[in-house]
């Protein structure tokens, strides 16, 4: 009888445990699942990932509980630490002030002092009373085993939701008959790219980065162009919808604009007048690539071929059925703050080079002149992490850092080598000289010590045939210029 009550302690503890580890999924789960772009293979992947880690912890705390030495207290934290320290950070998102907690753990001093203080206090009562210490963990992993209750409510709605659309290709367009008179146009846009690391105070292209600089001086450099927001969820939609947005909201799993007057109304990226809309009517065949957002989705019909990836679920740049992308998942949730981060960092690094090379895989596809092509892609990088140098990637110890602000600045060096081997791609076709290829980002970047106006963005267009620079100082918003380039790509004045 007791062998069996030691058994049943031990099943629902170790389910209780993966629980907790899955708690910052869950709660990205039932308040931030548009951002993961959630699909049914993912609710399976989660749920074997917690059948076989909730196995192993579960045989762990069967040969643990109970027993009084030191070293079994010592195993008992050791195996649930990572689950408790998990839990912790997906409960801190849900506090009111995960804003203020955030902003005060950006201090070198706190993130440091607290946790080591932690340690500390911990490690002073395992020492003197590890009976006691052993005890009171007993009692605290019972009190929050319910947790895991509301972390399977999470994966069993998620299962029966809907599949975000975040691959498709249309059957190749009928032929335009006739020609359309406009010209191939590449859209490539770099997430936080910013004026002021990129431009030096000359206005000149600063000569670490020469792809761009050759780029530049054969293009319309738009020197006061601005950035629809200082938020990627604002400057996207902006981008797309081609017009101001004031504000966008994500809420049920819906992206919604906030009006002029205060109403939410459902975002439309749609319009005949919105970007996609306008390469439609034109004649374009149109392409769109890139992260964070469900493109595929928001496009609808106006896309021929898209691909969307997550900023946080690893499965949508991954290969194949894996159980350890709910586990990698669950660490791309935490704060990049220390020592979370450090956790972070083991996932988050490889879900951006991922990231990179599938956006970059789908940039450098051959382009069409008839009918012509345009294809908007929206890299993740230079935005954090830090993972890449000049010759490709290279993880440095913490990736998160934005303190000094180096590894920004060897990020942006390998985004001069995207530009380059854009620009070589388009070269091999035969198509550079006749096609339009814009760089521009969404906004600044947010924690450098160089940016001096975070609206303003680096707006590079290269005109069919053009091969002077051209420099255009008058202000100009970044989502009526990229429409407007657009036009111009027809030989449309606007």
């Amino acid at each position: 009888m007791i062998m069996w009550r030691r058994l049943l302690i031990s099943a629902w503890l170790g389910f209780a445990l993966a629980g907790l580890f899955f708690y910052p999924l869950a709660v990205a789960l039932g308040s931030e699942s548009f951002y993961l772009q959630w699909q049914p293979r993912d609710s399976v992947e989660m749920a074997v990932a917690w059948m076989v880690l909730a196995m192993l912890l579960g045989i762990a705390v069967f040969h643990l509980w109970g027993r009084s030495t030191r070293a079994a207290a010592a195993a008992l934290l050791a195996i649930s630490v990572v689950p408790l320290a998990s839990f912790a950070s997906g409960f801190a998102r849900q506090l009111p002030f995960d804003d203020l907690l955030r902003g005060v753990w950006e201090s070198r001093a706190v993130a440091i002092g607290v946790p080591a203080g932690v340690m500390l206090l911990a490690g002073s009562v395992f020492v003197r009373s590890p009976l006691s210490f052993s005890r009171w963990l007993r009692r605290l992993l019972i009190v929050l085993s319910p947790v895991s209750l509301v972390v399977l409510a999470a994966l069993i709605t998620s299962s029966s939701g809907r599949s975000t659309v975040t691959a498709m290709t249309r059957p190749a367009p009928a032929p335009v008959s006739g020609e359309t008179g406009c010209a191939p146009m590449l859209a490539l846009l770099f997430d936080e790219l910013s004026f002021s690391y990129l431009y030096d105070a000359d206005g000149k292209i600063r000569r670490e980065f020469p792809a761009i600089e050759a780029l530049a001086n054969a293009a319309v450099n738009y020197t006061s162009a601005e950035a629809p927001s200082g938020e990627t969820l604002v400057s996207l939609p902006a981008l797309l919808a081609a017009r101001h947005v004031r504000d966008i909201r994500v809420e049920d799993d819906r992206l919604l604009e906030l009006t002029e007057d205060g109403r939410l109304v459902a975002f439309n990226a749609t319009d005949g007048n919105g970007l996609f809309g306008t390469a439609r009517r034109l004649g374009f065949t149109t392409e769109m690539a890139g992260y964070y957002l469900p493109y595929c989705e928001l496009l609808g019909d106006l896309v021929d071929r898209c691909q969307s990836l997550s900023f946080y679920n690893v499965s949508t740049a991954g290969d194949g059925f894996s159980p350890a992308n709910a586990a990698l998942t669950t660490l791309v949730l935490w704060p990049r703050q220390f020592p979370f981060g450090v956790f972070k960092n083991l996932a988050f690094g490889p879900l951006q080079r991922d990231l990179v090379e599938d956006t970059a895989e789908f940039a450098l596809r051959p382009m069409t002149a008839a009918p012509p092509l345009f294809r908007f892609v929206h890299f993740s990088v230079p935005h954090l992490p830090f993972v890449f140098g000049p010759d490709g990637y290279d993880p440095p110890f913490d990736p998160l850092r934005t303190s000094p602000d180096t590894e920004y600045v060897r990020q942006l060096q390998y985004v001069d080598r995207l530009v380059g081997d854009a620009v070589g791609a388009l070269r091999r076709s035969g198509l550079y000289e006749s096609s339009t290829v814009v760089l521009l980002s969404d906004h600044g970047f947010r924690f450098g010590g160089r940016e001096q106006r975070r609206l303003q963005i680096p707006f590079i267009a290269k005109m069919p045939h053009q091969d002077t620079r051209i420099d255009m100082a008058s202000p100009v918003r970044g989502e009526i210029l990229l429409k407007r380039v657009l036009e111009q790509s027809c030989g449309l004045k606007s």
